[in-house]
């Protein structure tokens, strides 16, 4: 069979024709595949404000327990936070993630007319954030462990605590600082505080994300009730400590 080939490549697609010769008689094809110039990207940001977790990552050298994030995205609090620690020679903390991703319903806020959104939160986008904070931690001396799953399956598997692994096994159920930065709904907030709290040791440190986003007030007003002071506030973060 006699057959020729041409192949175009452009910036969107790369078109392949050809001729050929089937028992005589002369037949052609073309096939168009279309190019995606998705790239791969590694850990970043969304908000502001991130000197706010920056200093609540400082303070907690001496308080005992794990540091958790609730809402990892693209790992760029993730890191701010990492960075922190061994600035400040907090080595070998436990982080633990929590981040379901796939795709599902996100509840961004109580603003007027909020309603459950699909934004890109794509396993993709958690294989993308996951090697390249791996790849950022390779070496340094700090536990990152991602827990793929929502607030409430975590609180429903983890009450007893959470077990690392380095050199020896582990189980922490004490929390020195939490980053609160996932559901942005009042009764979300209020039952991720309701888990913390008795898990907080005193000189903990909480940090709220996007608090324009949802009536924060009145999580402000249990927080100090529960027995925690602010500790610094901006338009976008703010953080508090257990008393």
């Amino acid at each position: 069979m006699d057959m020729k080939f041409e192949i175009e490549l452009g910036d969107t697609a790369l078109k392949i024709g050809g001729v050929f010769d089937d028992s005589g008689e002369m037949k052609k094809f073309n096939r168009e595949f279309k190019l995606t110039n998705k790239k791969k990207r590694g850990i970043d940001t969304d908000s502001a404000n991130y000197e706010v977790l920056s200093v609540a990552a400082l303070q907690i050298k001496n308080v005992p327990g794990a540091v958790c994030e609730i809402g990892t995205r693209r790992g760029g609090s993730l890191k701010v936070i990492v960075d922190s620690l061994l600035t400040n020679e907090d080595f070998q903390r436990n982080v633990v993630c929590i981040d379901p991703y796939g795709n599902i319903d996100y509840h961004l806020g109580e603003t007027e007319g909020a309603r459950p959104l699909k934004l890109d939160y794509t396993n993709d986008m958690r294989n993308e954030c996951m090697a390249a904070i791996y790849e950022y931690a390779q070496e340094k001396p700090v536990n990152i462990v991602f827990m793929c799953m929502e607030d409430i399956e975590f609180f429903a598997r983890y009450g007893d605590g959470v077990p690392f692994y380095n050199q020896v096994k582990t189980v922490q159920n004490q929390y020195a600082l939490v980053f609160y930065d996932g559901p942005h709904t009042l009764e979300a907030l209020n039952v991720e505080m309701d888990f913390f709290n008795p898990r907080s040791p005193r000189g903990a440190v909480w940090v709220f994300d996007d608090i324009a986003l949802y009536p924060h007030a009145q999580i402000e007003e249990k927080i100090f009730a529960m027995g925690w002071e602010l500790l610094e506030t901006s338009p976008r973060k703010s953080s508090y400590m257990k008393k």
